[in-house]
């Protein structure tokens, strides 16, 4: 079992960041509280302030969404010491036989869509100086046809400067809830048409050029009845920077750039990371035979007068219980690192070194505070039996 208990970091930095969505906002202890880029493709730097005695032994993220994430660790001369890459996927079949129902009911307002990660550096490649870790991530995926209920993203209606809705092929209004991965942050991208156009073109649905709008000579372009091009010096691309409601109404989204009325092409997730530790470890054995795992779930209940029963979706925290079997230096570690940090989160990985099948990188690492303090029994000279209490943050 190890706390990441000393975060070794000393600043931040982002290729691009979303206005609102501070670089700083990863050292707090709110997951929802993210940094987001504003780009789909990104890096985040972190800078290390280590020493041989003060290593930077692993990081630590929570509440982070990218389809693909890499890492490297390098030090003070800018030498790799290591480096990795994340699994990045995210649920997209419901596991009860796909029934998109059920899927959706999972994706109903989940608090983080990937679990935490505790990355430990591979041992004798710690950072030991002024080194950096350097996260690379990019949003891939076209997420507008991966809808949970409802219809697939088809194009955007502008209803004033930098706002409007998402619709459906048949022009309806996109509910976000129910699409299920439309997100703040998401990144939108018109139906483009090349640009300068260089072979014979026929043009079958509404797009969108940048201006000035190029067609080499010879070449042919055909546009079929109805349909639109539309040369601007509007936005391409542009990002979701607030949803109101559910998304139907007029002007419910705004952009960070105004987008004319235009059908889209893509629809990716944005890129987030809510919290980010790097550090050293507290060391402690895993727990012993008998630790309890179960969930606080704050959805909301309500039971109606006839037997009725209504209820709204939120997320859940997972709670452990148990205990572990300590030396007294282990057992007064641990009463230092309760001292020290008491009712504010730590990363925590509860598992150590289990068997590959047990898959303990996705059920045992959380950002958790003590719900109570750790208790301590003495068993004999030289060991304790040390009792504790975790919650998860959301």
């Amino acid at each position: 079992m190890k706390f990441l208990s000393t975060d070794l970091t000393s600043a931040y930095s982002a290729s691009s960041t979303l206005s609102g969505f501070a670089t700083s906002n990863v050292a707090t202890d709110k997951p929802k509280k993210s940094w987001m880029s504003a780009s789909s493709a990104a890096t985040f730097t972190v800078n290390l302030a280590c020493t041989s005695t003060a290593k930077a032994e692993s990081f630590f993220l929570d509440g982070i969404l990218s389809n693909v994430f890499s890492w490297v660790l390098k030090n003070e001369s800018g030498s790799t010491l290591d480096s990795g890459t994340l699994d990045m996927s995210i649920p997209a079949e419901s596991i009860q036989s796909g029934n998109p129902n059920n899927l959706n009911t999972y994706f109903d307002n989940q608090a983080h869509l990937l679990r935490s990660f505790y990355i430990n550096f591979s041992q004798d490649q710690e950072c030991v100086d002024n080194g950096t870790l350097e996260l690379s991530m990019d949003s891939n995926i076209n997420m507008g046809g991966k809808n949970t209920t409802g219809n697939a993203v088809a194009s955007w209606q502008r209803d004033g400067l930098k706002t409007g809705r998402l619709l459906d092929s048949d022009g309806a209004a996109i509910n976000v809830y129910d699409h299920g991965r439309i997100f703040v942050g998401s990144f939108l991208t018109s139906s483009q048409i090349s640009n300068p156009l260089e072979t014979n073109t026929t043009l079958s649905a509404n797009a969108l050029a940048e201006s000035q709008f190029i067609i080499n000579g010879l070449v042919i372009l055909t546009i079929d009845g109805s349909i639109e091009l539309t040369v601007s010096s509007s936005a391409v691309i542009s990002q979701i920077v607030s949803i109101t409601g559910d998304g139907t109404a007029s002007s419910a989204i705004e952009l960070s750039s105004d987008l004319i009325t235009t059908t889209l092409s893509l629809v990716y997730n944005p890129i987030r990371i809510g919290v980010l530790r790097c550090g050293m470890n507290e060391n402690f054995p895993n727990p012993s035979s008998g630790l309890s795992l179960n969930y606080t779930d704050y959805s909301i209940r309500r039971g109606q007068p006839a037997g009725g029963y209504s209820y709204r979706q939120r997320g859940l925290a997972r709670n452990y219980t148990g205990g572990c079997l300590m030396s007294n230096a282990e057992a007064l570690s641990m009463q230092n690192l309760y001292r020290a940090y008491r009712s504010k989160p730590i990363p925590i990985m509860i598992f150590e070194g289990m068997p590959i099948d047990f898959d303990s990188s996705k059920i045992g690492n959380l950002f958790a505070f003590f719900k109570e303090p750790p208790s301590f029994q003495f068993i004999s000279a030289n060991y304790q039996s040390v009792s504790f209490s975790l919650q998860e943050v959301l």
